[in-house]
């Protein structure tokens, strides 16, 4: 994601990240219950959702299966070679037969969460992340891209950027 989408994103969410900035300028101490954004920027026009970090998994599922290494492969492999062909080297690799009973069970939480996914790492790592921004003065936030499988961001504002007239 670059900067121009980041403030595209800002941009169209700008009163209702107002408000968030308002409400986490209001916690003087990080905790469980500092409110974050989601933007779902997966259709258009982006809506922002505001949920406490420690509920994050509400709105965005965590993936028992996404942080597993051979899942995480087929991603990186598939920025370099398309995600096509990424897959098509997973199936006739050497852990093949691991790798379906894994990508089988991906494709289930996907279907049955209904929701973006990401890893039970990604998930622990926005928590850290927002106690950081929190001590900087910023705003934590998660952007939910367009995509297949959808391509999920996280990324902190200023507060002061936020509620500047």
């Amino acid at each position: 994601m670059d900067l121009q989408q980041v403030q595209a994103l800002v941009k169209k969410c700008a009163m209702g990240l107002f408000d968030l900035a308002c409400s986490v300028s209001g916690h003087p101490q990080w905790d469980l219950s500092l409110p974050v954004g989601v933007i779902d920027a997966r259709k258009h026009p982006p809506k922002l959702l505001v949920t406490p970090v420690g509920t994050i998994n509400s709105i965005v599922k965590a993936s028992s299966t996404l942080g597993h290494p051979l899942i995480q492969r087929v991603y990186e492999r598939a920025s370099v070679v398309g995600f096509n062909h990424a897959l098509t080297e997973s199936i006739s690799g050497p852990d093949s037969d691991r790798f379906a009973e894994i990508w089988q069970e991906y494709k289930e939480e996907r279907f049955q969460s209904g929701q973006a996914l990401w890893s039970i790492e990604d998930a622990t790592s926005f928590v850290l992340e927002s106690k950081a921004a929190h001590a900087r003065r910023d705003v934590a936030l998660v952007a939910i891209l367009a995509g297949e499988p959808q391509d999920i961001v996280t990324l902190s504002v200023p507060i002061a950027f936020l509620t500047q007239a």
